[in-house]
């Protein structure tokens, strides 16, 4: 008779503290690609395009966005 396999924690390990520090991390992948794509595409405007206003809103766009987002997520948690 063959056995099912099962799974089984150590009852030591936080699981749920594992998953959401996994969670963290690929938010954190996601928004600093973002960024980055956000950054790529500023230069573009700033050395090629010749259009330094629209390089420094979408620079200024980035503490911005990061800060609206952090209050968003603050008043959601609540």
């Amino acid at each position: 008779m063959a056995s099912t396999p099962t799974t089984e924690h150590h009852p030591d390990m936080d699981y749920a503290q594992h998953n959401a520090t996994y969670a963290g991390f690929l938010a954190m992948v996601k928004w600093g690609i973002i960024a980055s794509a956000i950054i790529v595409v500023s230069l573009y405007c700033f050395i090629e395009a010749h259009q330094p206003v629209l390089g420094t809103l979408l620079l200024l766009a980035l503490p911005v966005g990061a800060v609206a987002l952090f209050v968003m997520r603050s008043r959601s948690a609540d």
